[in-house]
């Protein structure tokens, strides 16, 4: 059938509205989460750089007055570890220091104790971390935030800071004076509304995180 001009007129207007509706909703989508990445020495585009990651619920603290920084299921390294008697639900995969899951902040008891939703262990809030350390190259820090970020249910906007050397943090000095650079540690946001937009046309999460964290 061959359409009409109007028709076709008609059909282009309407792939255009859609497209614009669908812009519409990704701009306006808004992150349940924030995953910061903090270079602690200096960034190399050859070689290892040390990091850690952190995890956040956004505007969870105090009923929507800040956000909540999320606890890992795993206990540090001089903690005691897991007794066989605490593992609650031997299915979860729990290894000898916990599941490795994410815990929201929130679920902490004044008590000091906070039980993890995957695993059901229970553990005591200063025997648990709250942020993961790293010592991998660019390409692999990217390919582990693509990962934590994907554990996250694709859901998370993306915070990268800065060693006091680093570019990123000079030139924030360059506008903000360096007092408020190294306060801010040179932080640059990706927006969850912009990470959906940059992987539409098949570019792949950490091929976008990479060049985040290389720029």
């Amino acid at each position: 059938m061959v359409l009409s001009e109007e028709e076709v007129q008609n059909l282009v207007v309407k792939k255009i509205e859609e497209a614009a509706a669908e812009q519409a909703e990704i701009q306006k989508k808004k992150a349940n989460h924030k995953i910061q990445i903090w270079f602690v020495t200096d960034r190399k585009l050859h070689g290892t750089c040390s990091y850690s990651i952190s995890f956040w619920e956004s505007g969870k603290r105090l009923h929507g007055g800040g956000d909540e920084m999320m606890f890992l299921c795993r206990r540090h390294e001089g903690a005691p570890k897991l007794a066989p008697m605490e593992v609650v639900s031997p299915k979860a995969n729990v290894g000898p220091r916990g599941c490795g899951k994410l815990i929201p902040g929130g679920l902490a008891e004044l008590s000091g104790f906070v039980v993890c939703p995957h695993c059901q262990t229970k553990h005591r809030t200063d025997q648990i971390g709250d942020s993961v350390f790293y010592k991998t190259s660019i390409k692999d820090a990217a390919k582990v935030l693509a990962d934590w970020w994907r554990k996250l249910d694709c859901d998370a906007d993306v915070y990268v800071k800065y060693a006091p050397s680093d570019p990123r943090t000079m030139l924030m000095a360059q506008t903000m004076g360096f007092k408020k650079a190294r306060e801010l540690k040179g932080l640059t946001i990706y927006p969850l509304a912009h990470i959906i937009q940059d992987t539409l046309t098949g570019a792949t999460v950490e091929s976008r995180f990479e060049a985040l964290l290389t720029a």
